[in-house]
């Protein structure tokens, strides 16, 4: 089992539990309709190499900036 960080949609910035193994997953939504979520690595300057699930059809650009924002957000409250 995995915790992972969710970017782009409904879920962005909360951790959620994804079984091992997986690489996509669904949310039904009220108000967004269906999320659909890959797994995906992507290198953050100041982070490394991190593996996030973001919205399948979110652009590299929007991802890498939302992810940094996540972690540096994280790094200021510890």
């Amino acid at each position: 089992m995995s915790i992972v960080l969710y970017v782009g949609g409904s879920k962005d910035g909360t951790r959620d539990f994804l079984p091992q193994g997986f690489t996509k997953t669904m949310r039904e939504t009220v108000e967004h309709g269906r999320e659909i979520y890959v797994e995906r690595t992507l290198r953050l300057a100041r982070y490394g190499t991190v593996r996030v699930m973001a919205l399948e059809n979110l652009c590299e650009d929007l991802l890498e900036n939302r992810a940094a924002g996540h972690y540096a957000a994280a790094a200021s409250a510890a």
